[in-house]
């Protein structure tokens, strides 16, 4: 194809289906308002209609507290007035929805359309063969929008929530694509207070000895030099406990759970150490440190009494909304801290989206249809802008404007390319191995154990909980 304009002759590569056209097209940087101009728009949008299904209900499951529910409760008016469409939203808090979801994933109909689902649980949920395969969908020009752009979502995040081979039991493994990022994916950053920082003659700590350092010497009676999830919370064992343990040099399982040789190391002396970290830390963090959870960090931060802290960069990201806090102006962001030699990473976060294999049958295309709206790159953008969510778009982390308003993207899609997988989500009992961590490290905080036993106590009951599921000999 000649580009008149230009001279210049468009390669684009061959490809077996629209959604390799797509991925290759977006390889090159080239956009539908480009190709327009050759015409290739409308050979692979000339069948789309957003009223195709108007009239039909749609239920969406979702989880709540997290912001990405208030988003989508936003843009429901242009949802429906672009589709014609209606839609329901239900958003409870993340435990009740693990349990809500399951019910009517196991259920002889779900009563919702489309389910929203935590990247811990794809082996789980997807895995346990409870969501509708949608290779044919995103292939089908007639049924996803000629601008969606499959190949601009994060393919850390794609791998972690929508691709599964089911011969093997393997997440991110295959072509086989079962749910799409939704509704925002991200990994863990360093946020840290640039003045208070400046006026002590500090730099952002690069290590975990200079982390520990700036706290001591910015703690004052009104300011905690550091903060971390404290609390009987899932966050304690993955943002704070694994952030320091895999960027001091550990590996929390070795083996494999097919061969029954899954065996964890959380009593190793990484493990021990990633928590005596955090308890070095009691002194200089808020009183009630050990009942802190989201709120109370994000808040604690954005009125000024926080000087450093990792944290989930779309749960941090209001931090920067200067209507909701006191140093939008004063905060910035880094890499997290690791050991000298070590590759500063955190773990690998988000949720996956997908249309229940059990939904009513006469409405999974109007899902999925539903369900690229509200992961378009438009909705993808409007989360960032409005909310400070981490989006599941390269587009929009890139994005000029946004980036111009929130520099911090540049650090969190940084961090969501380069995030670590938890090892245990490779396996259904995930978040059951979380609880026992989460119960055992806050006790160790609380000064009722030390470090080394709690990580004893962990070890103990996980390779007896995976011995009983049968993955370990």
């Amino acid at each position: 194809m000649q580009d008149k304009q230009k001279g210049q002759r468009l390669n684009v590569p061959m490809a077996a289906n629209r959604r390799d056209m797509l991925r290759a097209m977006a390889a090159l940087g080239l956009t539908t308002g480009v190709l327009g101009k050759f015409g290739i728009s409308a050979a692979f949008g000339a069948d789309f209609d957003w009223k195709k299904y108007a009239g039909t209900k749609i239920n969406l499951l979702m989880v709540g507290g997290e912001g990405d529910d208030r988003a989508f409760a936003d843009l429901v008016p242009e949802f429906e007035a672009q589709t014609g469409m209606t839609i329901e939203i239900t958003a409870p808090a993340l435990g009740p929805l693990i349990e809500k979801s399951l019910q009517n994933l196991q259920a002889p109909q779900s009563a919702y359309d489309v389910i929203s689902y935590l990247g811990f649980l794809t082996t789980q949920q997807v895995g346990a063969g409870y969501y509708e395969q949608l290779n044919s969908y995103i292939d089908d020009p007639g049924l996803t929008p000629p601008d969606w752009d499959f190949g601009d979502f994060l393919q850390p995040a794609l791998r972690n929530v929508g691709i599964f081979d089911m011969a093997s039991g393997t997440v991110g493994k295959g072509t086989d694509v079962y749910g799409v990022p939704g509704t925002h994916s991200g990994s863990a950053i360093y946020f840290y207070r640039k003045d208070l920082f400046e006026a002590a003659g500090l730099q952002p700590a690069k290590t975990w000895d200079e982390f520990h350092a700036a706290a001591k010497a910015l703690t004052t009676d009104e300011v905690a030099g550091a903060s971390f999830i404290g609390a009987n919370d899932f966050s304690l064992a993955l943002v704070d406990w694994f952030t320091r343990f895999i960027t001091i040099g550990g590996t929390l399982m070795t083996g494999d759970p097919h061969t029954k040789d899954f065996k964890p190391n959380v009593d190793s002396p990484e493990g021990v150490r990633a928590l005596q970290m955090m308890i070095d830390l009691l002194p200089y963090a808020p009183k009630n440190v050990t009942k802190y959870g989201f709120a109370e960090n994000v808040d604690g931060f954005s009125t000024g009494k926080i000087a450093q802290m990792i944290f989930w960069s779309t749960i941090a990201g209001p931090v920067f909304d200067p209507d909701k806090s006191l140093v939008a102006d004063k905060t910035g962001t880094g890499p997290v801290p690791a050991d000298e030699g070590q590759t500063p990473r955190a773990i690998q976060g988000g949720w996956g989206i997908g249309i229940p294999k059990n939904a009513d049958p006469a409405k999974k295309a109007a899902a999925w249809l539903a369900l690229t709206w509200f992961t378009s790159k438009k909705v993808n953008n409007y989360l960032v802008d409005k909310y400070q969510i981490d989006a599941n778009r390269t587009s929009s982390f890139t994005d000029p404007d946004l980036l111009a308003k929130f520099p911090y993207l540049a650090d969190s899609l940084a961090a969501a390319s380069s995030a670590e997988s938890l090892a245990t989500a490779r396996i259904p009992e995930c978040f059951q191995l979380n609880d026992v961590m989460n119960v055992e490290f806050n006790s160790a905080l609380l000064g009722i154990q030390d470090a080394k036993t709690a990580c004893a106590k962990v070890q103990v009951q996980w390779e007896d909980m995976l011995r009983k599921a049968g993955h370990l000999a």
